[in-house]
């Protein structure tokens, strides 16, 4: 299968955010088209929150961690979902639904910002479409892999997306919430805004959650909340020598 797809996938492609060279079949085109039919999909099942003071907070904040993340081959868009849950989730294409439930519990720009930076570094990574990827029939794979952008390639999209819908509300793995963490912390250092947020954020999802079902997907079969706030902890201490002085 590799040698046969070698010259249509994204092979072995660096990866700044992780620092590692990935395989990758769906491309960022592809990527983006299975978000637009996700989008239309979450706006059938969510009411988009219609509060132009929050909206505009949220991009405003959510632009300013975009400019700095890793990850620039595509338009990152925040929604503001009319939900009282505590959560937020983000789809292939760079698109972040942040309830406004949790929006409204969080009382700074910095506590929102670690949110919104939590997901973009699951964005840089690529956490999402390696996690939809991994989920996908061989048939679909090879399909998508094999095909150029038009019509062919965004009814694959549609397929995809459809198999997507599934694992949207699915956890991801321990390592990757970690490396969210960590990409979370640069991407705020990077932008200026306060580190202790994300402390702050990640307690305060822990005391309003009530227990596993019904945590928030932030929390979610995630490592143990002490430990993800002490390793937080420490990429706050590293983080003016791993990034730079700020101005």
């Amino acid at each position: 299968m590799i040698s046969c797809l070698s010259g249509c996938a994204t092979l072995g492609s660096y990866n700044p955010a992780t620092g590692r060279n990935e395989f990758i079949f769906i491309s960022t085109d592809m990527e983006v088209s299975m978000g637009q039919n996700l989008h239309q999909q979450l706006t059938r099942q969510f009411k988009l929150s219609q509060d132009q003071a929050k909206i505009g907070r949220l991009n405003r904040i959510g632009r300013r961690l975009a400019a700095v993340s890793d990850r620039q081959d595509y338009e990152y868009r925040f929604y503001l979902v009319d939900k009282s849950e505590l959560n937020a989730f983000t789809v292939p294409g760079g698109s972040i639904y942040f309830f406004a439930g949790l929006f409204d519990k969080l009382s700074t720009d910095d506590e929102v910002a670690a949110v919104l930076a939590h997901e973009i570094g699951h964005c840089a990574a690529k956490h999402t479409v390696k996690k939809f990827q991994a989920s996908m029939s061989y048939n679909l794979i090879q399909a998508i892999a094999l095909s150029q952008l038009g019509e062919a390639s965004r009814g694959l999209s549609q397929q995809a997306s459809g198999a997507a819908m599934n694992l949207i509300f699915s956890a991801y793995s321990r390592g990757d919430e970690h490396q969210a963490d960590t990409l979370g912390v640069k991407y705020m250092y990077l932008a200026g805004y306060d580190l202790n947020g994300m402390i702050h954020t990640l307690q305060t999802l822990q005391k309003e959650s009530k227990g596993e079902a019904g945590a928030p997907l932030i929390l979610r079969s995630h490592p143990y909340i002490e430990d993800r706030v002490k390793a937080v902890q420490e990429e706050i201490k590293q983080a003016p020598a791993k990034y730079g002085t700020r101005e």
